[in-house]
């Protein structure tokens, strides 16, 4: 049968629902031949794995097809080889797309949350302990400008501080005058403050205490009348002329990243607008849950449209790899364990082939190994053809006889002359053949190097007795003198040589 008749599954898929009968002859291209033949199973049009001794129907309700032995064989093309006519390759819709060399590039799709940008956000405590007599603040989200005054403080610690300072401008101690303004300044009182103390000499109850930056208040934990310590956080401040986005990039697409890369985004509440930013920095770990990286971008944000918690969606403008094969996406069949692409050889044949991947970008897959500039690979209907030559290359597989079965022993001798393809040697016996020591012609493996061997060396090698029995060495090293002492002295054993003696498949001196 011509091996153009091949494909039985992939024709079955295009006409499932017709009968068994109708399908013959697209199979057999109308020769009588065919229709003798017993087929070797039946199988399913759309699972190779389901077969029968029989004909009936797969678990789809499709009728199975006979597969015969031609289908499965062929001495002049690689197994897994399938070959289907133009009129099918029409009907399948078979698209094909050739290995090019190029650039991958990719631009990342991902989401983020807007928040605060950390390096303008600032805390405030009290250095002591006291009562908030008067705050200014009075909400979370209050714009405070920097030296604006937040709250005022009664506390005994910073009255007493001071009338020391008082005292000591009293007394004209300039140690002690130096040592209660570090005092004031280690409780928080501003050089200011101390500055006035010392010109009108009059101790304050309240102290007020300012803001050190602009900002909008992000947290607030006090009202006025309460006493605080200084392990109480009495609010925090942020800048939102700056934000930061904190995006998920998922496991698979971090070699992608690296710092300095253009970002657009937009925001869901705010329509028809785009912001551009950069990759600040991208977090070294991964999320155990959702197996996602994440990077921070940062974006101007100076009339405070932007609000923290907004959700966002982002683009990221990766950079183009290097010189690299690459094959479309759609050519590409993953199996989770493995990947495959259909090579179309011409003339209708097809082969599956196992590559390994790199990248993914947008259209294109970078292909590490298994393919080479100008194949031509298959990028529609990929997997009925895929199915079928992975059946085809099975059965080649179980019709292949297994290797042929050596017996195989090790073996100390010392070397007498190198010839030819062989070694002249005297060696010991081999009780698994009931050999006893001898000298002999042996043959070497053709792949094996004696450059580094000589006359009178004592080696250790390895003796394949294959079916036809015949001998050969296929492995030889140099042997220590603890694993064949006797070689190593003089060779005056009784018995070691027997010239004349002849092996069946053995040459002798």
């Amino acid at each position: 049968m011509n091996k153009k008749n091949v494909v039985p599954v992939i024709l079955a898929f295009i006409v499932g629902g017709i009968a068994s009968t109708l399908l013959a002859p697209v199979f057999s291209g109308g020769s009588s031949d065919s229709s003798e033949k017993k087929p070797l199973y039946w199988v399913a049009p759309m699972d190779a794995n389901f077969r029968r001794d029989g004909p009936g129907k797969s678990p789809m309700g499709m009728d199975l097809v006979p597969v015969y032995e031609e289908d499965t064989s062929s001495s002049d093309e690689p197994a897994g080889t399938v070959t289907i006519n133009s009129q099918i390759e029409n009907q399948l819709g078979v698209k094909t797309a050739k290995v090019t060399q190029g650039q991958l590039e990719r631009a990342l799709e991902v989401a983020g949350f807007l928040q605060y940008d950390d390096t303008g956000v600032q805390h405030y405590h009290s250095r002591t302990s006291g009562w908030v007599e008067k705050l200014y603040v009075y909400s979370v989200g209050d714009e405070i400008k920097k030296g604006q005054k937040l709250y005022e403080l009664y506390s005994p610690e910073l009255v007493y501080a001071q009338e020391e300072l008082v005292g000591a401008l009293q007394t004209g101690n300039q140690a002690l005058l130096q040592s209660s303004r570090l005092k004031l300044q280690a409780l928080g009182v501003s050089t200011k403050q101390i500055r006035q103390l010392e010109n009108h000499k009059k101790v304050k109850q309240r102290l007020s205490f300012h803001a050190q930056k602009s900002g909008y208040v992000s947290e607030l934990n006090v009202r006025e009348g309460m006493y605080i310590q200084p392990s109480v956080e009495i609010l925090a401040s942020a800048d939102l002329s700056r934000i930061w986005v904190i995006a998920e990039v998922f496991e698979s697409q971090w070699p992608w990243l690296q710092t300095g890369l253009n970002v657009s985004m937009n925001v869901n509440a705010i329509a028809n607008r785009t912001w551009q930013g950069k990759v600040d920095y991208i977090y070294p770990n991964i999320n155990a849950i959702n197996r996602t990286q994440q990077v921070r971008v940062v974006f101007d944000n100076q009339d405070l449209t932007l609000k923290p918690n907004m959700f966002a969606n982002l683009t990221i403008e990766t950079q183009a790899l290097s010189e690299t094969l690459l094959v479309p996406n759609d050519a590409v069949i993953d199996t989770g364990k493995s990947q495959r692409v259909v090579l179309a050889l011409g003339n209708g044949q097809y082969r599956s082939v196992d590559v390994k991947t790199g990248l993914q970008g947008a259209q294109q897959t970078q292909i590490l190994s298994g393919l080479k500039e100008g194949d031509t690979v298959v990028t529609s209907a990929q997997f009925l053809i895929d199915s079928e030559s992975n059946a085809q290359a099975e059965l080649a597989r179980m019709n292949t006889p297994e290797p042929e079965s050596v017996d195989r022993v090790w073996v100390y001798g010392k070397i007498n002359q190198i010839k030819n393809n062989a070694l002249n040697l005297q060696h010991d016996p081999v009780d698994k053949w009931q050999w006893p020591a001898m000298t002999m012609d042996l043959s070497i493996q053709t792949d094996l190097n004696l450059a580094d061997y000589q006359a009178g060396d004592v080696i250790g090698f390895c003796l394949d007795k294959f079916s036809n029995n015949e001998y050969v060495i296929t492995h030889i090293e140099k042997a220590q003198r603890d694993e064949a002492p006797h070689f190593f002295g003089e060779m005056n054993h009784e018995g070691m040589k027997h010239e004349g003696m002849n092996h069946e498949g053995m040459h002798h001196d």
